[in-house]
This record gives structure tokens, C-alpha cells and sequence, in this order.
């Protein structure tokens, strides 16, 4: 198997902080990576690969947002239509609501300020998930429950963390088969690792830097951070192309990220 690229984003909206990226440069962001021979594969493609050994060649990108803001609908989803770029998205579930959005011009907000708690109404709602998975786009899976911290030797809380959110998503969609995690913030322990499969998960992300090795744990797939974090458009091109290209080639590209992640290799 050849390294595959998962780039990740959190927020897509214009104010600007360490987890954004706006409108505009999204868009500029997929055409530079496609005009490098890269192609987006869909969440069904990278789970065949992975998990049934599928050759799909290389130079591939799977494109993930975390927790499950509106701005990807509201802002994202338009440009991955207009585009037709698949991705997937992790779900923070205990987020989700079964009611229609009152207030659709949100203003922007940093991602420091926000409360997983209160401020729902910053979050996709069922309808706006149910859509965008309708376009055949737009896959989803799990993010804990309430974006509980998994370096924790609370085994019950991350059982309960784990079980709820993937009950939740298999509600969503009763005909999914295979379910993957994303630890939020990137955090987890042996402890969370070891509970993944008991807990009915076949694979987990992390924020590990790196592409998708062949051999590596699938417990903690690596992922590049594709966030905004430069308001210059030539520097942040520079830097996306620099991280994608050198991720692609095996060799290369694993030991960067094994020296660049040297901590991570401390848990088993």
C-alpha cells in the first residue's frame, strides 16, 4: 500500500486562529492539490484499502473535518459539491439535534471559546447531516460523545465515551458496517487504545503528523493538519504542497513523521 495522505480541518469560516481556514483558501487548497496528481478518495475507498488490503494506487488524499460545525455545511459544503470532493466528517454526537436551526447567519466564532455544552446551535444539526450524506459526498463516524479526553484511566467514562457515540452513529445510519473513531484533540492512552475494538470500532485517527504507512497501528492513524495557519496565500500553499509531497514517498515520509512524533511512540 502506498502512504495515503488524510488531511484534517476543524473550522471553515473567515475569522482567523490555529483551527481555521477560510472559504476561499479551502477552495484553493483542493484545486493545488489536485493540480499536484493527487486524487480524494471517498471514506468507503480508504476503509477498502485498509481494512481488505485494496490496491488504490497512489497519490491519495482523504480529506476529514472534526467535530461537526455548521460552517462545513454552511461554507464547506458548497465548495465540496462544486468541486465533488468526498470527505468525512467525526461527529461530536451528544452535539447533534433533532430540530431546525433557528439561526442560520451565525457569526464566526474562535474555536478556543467554544462549549461543547451550550453552544449547540454551532454545531450540524441531524438534518444538515442527513443532507449531505444524501449527496453520496459526505460520510460521518465518531468523536466521543461530548469530546471527553481519552488519555484517561477512567475505563468507564471511556467506555461510555466510545459505546454512545458509535450507538449513535449506527442509529444515524443503521446500514454501516465498519466504524472508525477520532480521538478528540488527539489525546489517548494504552487504555483508550485497548478499548477500541471492545468497544465495536475498527480503526481510529489521531493527530499524529504523517500519512498512512503500510504496517502502521490502525489504532492511531496519522493524520496532517491542514488549517490556515498563515494569512498569506503563498505561504500557505508553499507549506501544504511541502507537507503533501513529502508525506507521499514511504520511506521519506515515515521517518519524518517517526522522528517529528517521537512521543507518541512512548505508548504501546
Amino acid at each position: 500500500m502506498f502512504p495515503i495522505c488524510i488531511c484534517t480541518l476543524h473550522h471553515i469560516h473567515t475569522q482567523s486562529d490555529s483551527l481555521t481556514i477560510s472559504p476561499t483558501m479551502l477552495q484553493k487548497a483542493i484545486l493545488r492539490i489536485l493540480d499536484m496528481g493527487f486524487t480524494f478518495i471517498t471514506y468507503g475507498e480508504f476503509i477498502e484499502a485498509i481494512l481488505q488490503n485494496k490496491n488504490i494506487g497512489k497519490k491519495k488524499v482523504l480529506l476529514t473535518f472534526d467535530d461537526g460545525y455548521f460552517d462545513l455545511y454552511r461554507f464547506g459544503f458548497p465548495i465540496l459539491k462544486e468541486l465533488k470532493i468526498p470527505a468525512v466528517c467525526f461527529l461530536i454526537t451528544n452535539t447533534i439535534r433533532d430540530s431546525k436551526r433557528e439561526i442560520y447567519d451565525l457569526e464566526p466564532k474562535l474555536h478556543k471559546n467554544f462549549n461543547y455544552s451550550n453552544d449547540l446551535e454551532y454545531f450540524l444539526n441531524l438534518s444538515e447531516i442527513l443532507e449531505m450524506h444524501a449527496s453520496g459526498l459526505m460520510e460521518f463516524d465518531s468523536h466521543s460523545a461530548t469530546h471527553f479526553s481519552c488519555n484517561s484511566e477512567d475505563t468507564e467514562r471511556l467506555k461510555q465515551e466510545l459505546t454512545h457515540s458509535r450507538d449513535k452513529i449506527s442509529e444515524i445510519f443503521p446500514h454501516k458496517k465498519y466504524f472508525g473513531f477520532c480521538f478528540p484533540r488527539g489525546d489517548f492512552n494504552t487504555n483508550a487504545l485497548n478499548l477500541l475494538s471492545t468497544c465495536g470500532y475498527d480503526f481510529a485517527f489521531s493527530t499524529i503528523d504523517g500519512g498512512l504507512c503500510k504496517g502502521d497501528d490502525l489504532r492511531r492513524i496519522r493524520r496532517i493538519d491542514i488549517s490556515q495557519s498563515t494569512r498569506k496565500e503563498a505561504d500557505y500553499l508553499f507549506r501544504l504542497s511541502k507537507k503533501l509531497n513529502l508525506y507521499s514517498y514511504p520511506l521519506l515520509g515515515n521517518l519524518y513523521s517517526n522522528f517529528r512524533n517521537r512521543k507518541f511512540h512512548r505508548v504501546p
